[in-house]
């Protein structure tokens, strides 16, 4: 299953089930909007992106 947030420089979301989730999760952060013209395009407020991997996938760990 694949898993999606959103990271930008000074914020990461949690991992959701759907893109949509974690578009939702930016715009309430305050991180990115919604296009009122464009319902699926995402306007980025500071730069940042969708992550996307496989819940299969482990987890990295911070080294520290």
């Amino acid at each position: 299953m694949r898993r999606y947030r959103y990271r930008t420089p000074a914020l990461t979301g949690p991992w959701r089930d759907s893109h949509d989730e974690a578009v939702r999760d930016a715009v309430k952060a305050k991180q990115a909007q919604i296009e009122s013209d464009r319902p699926a395009a995402v306007k980025w407020i500071v730069p940042g992106r969708i992550e996307e991997r496989n819940s299969e996938e482990v987890p990295s760990r911070a080294k520290g």
